[in-house]
């Protein structure tokens, strides 16, 4: 069985052209496969901010997911 996902995960990774795409497959591989938690990166004020997301989150004070492609894509236009 662990090589079947093996070789199923080698076929989608050979399948993709994108070389952002990998580049976030490669990030989220090395954080699934580490020991470090992301956590331990974060200073005091990323990590006060993470909190304020949290809450937010937590009480639904969220942007729809087509008002953040809208944003991001304008983003992308600077």
């Amino acid at each position: 069985m662990n090589e079947d996902i093996r070789a199923e995960i080698s076929r989608i990774l050979d399948s993709i052209n994108d070389e952002n795409v990998l580049y976030m497959i490669k990030e989220d591989v090395a954080w699934y496969k580490g020991d470090k938690d992301i956590l331990d990166e974060l200073d005091d004020e990323q990590l006060a901010d993470l909190e304020i997301g949290i809450k937010e989150a937590d009480n639904n004070e969220t942007v729809s997911w087509d008002d953040f492609k809208k944003e991001m894509g304008e983003w992308k236009k600077r």
